[in-house]
């Protein structure tokens, strides 16, 4: 009886911490990226925002606000917003009104250029997904739907396509890389990182969410589900495939249920660097921020 006893407290205090304690933490990951026109000394530090799907408890607006306080803090050159901003279909939650979420990301966006994409919750949203891309908008975030832009950096300017949602089938790779030069790298901001076994060589990362990493996992093994058809290893963190790399976010908000175990909500760093630059360390690193947000 004992046994079962402590069992069942077990249980209990597991389930607390992924309802109540894991959602509200935050997690730094910093990953560095080789890029063919980088020279030496030269490097764009982008910050990653996926998944938020905007709702009560665990992802407010008054939330929101302290993670972009935190993102800010760390001096992305561009912030990257990979889809998901609404939240449909999450059991125990209050989803909150996309339009809710245009003044606090603002500031953010007039200080640093942020682009976006859209995921499948935006155009699931009751709304429409026109609702959610025009409170971006109104932030003044650009929304990429099969679209490309060219931005400064330090080496002149970097090439950003960015798709539709590939959930929906609403991503055309072609339309979003329609122009640009064959022999120029390409960073493509996508919800769905399972595009990236489409994508011609000139796209030398893909940034990504969708997954939640998981969203649940048990320490030491890959999460049971990813919503991805990709290996359930690649469905969280930085992975190599020949000359392309593939950055997934878990995200910062949770779906189906509100809860997240060994998979906390997380910011992601991309450093686009030359490639002596990561001879002697790593190509990616993580830390932990603050324990909570």
């Amino acid at each position: 009886m004992a046994l079962i006893e402590t069992a069942v407290a077990a249980a209990g205090l597991v389930a607390g911490w992924a309802v109540a304690v894991e959602p509200r933490r935050l997690a730094l990951r910093r990953y560095h990226v080789p890029w063919p026109e980088a020279r030496p000394g030269m490097r764009l530090r982008i910050g990653v925002l996926s998944d938020l799907h905007l709702a009560w408890p665990h992802v407010t607006p008054h939330r929101l606000a302290r993670i972009l306080r935190r993102l800010a803090h760390h001096r992305p050159d561009l912030v990257l917003l990979a889809g998901d901003y609404a939240c449909t279909g999450t059991l125990g939650v209050v989803p909150l009104a996309p339009a809710r979420m245009a003044p606090v990301l603002a500031p953010l966006a007039a200080r640093i250029p942020c682009f976006a994409v859209l995921g499948n919750h935006d155009h699931d949203w009751p709304g429409g997904a026109g609702e959610v891309a025009a409170a971006l908008e109104q932030a003044g975030i650009r929304v990429l739907a099969n679209d490309h832009v060219a931005i400064p950096c330090p080496w002149g300017e970097l090439l950003l396509a960015g798709v539709d949602d590939p959930v929906s089938g609403r991503a055309d790779l072609a339309r979003a890389l329609a122009g640009l030069p064959a022999e120029r790298p390409v960073v493509l901001l996508a919800h769905s990182p399972d595009i990236h076994i489409r994508v011609p060589p000139q796209v030398r990362l893909v940034v990504a969410g969708h997954t939640h990493g998981g969203q649940v996992r048990l320490p030491g093994l890959p999460p049971p589900v990813t919503m991805s058809a990709l290996p359930r290893h690649q469905a969280h963190g930085l992975h190599q495939e020949g000359g392309r790399r593939l950055v997934v976010s878990a995200g910062i908000g949770t779906t189906g249920l509100p809860l997240r175990l060994a998979r906390p909500p997380e910011l992601v760093l991309v450093e686009l660097v030359a490639a002596e630059a990561l001879s002697p360390r790593p190509a990616a690193a993580a830390a932990r921020l603050a324990d909570s947000a």
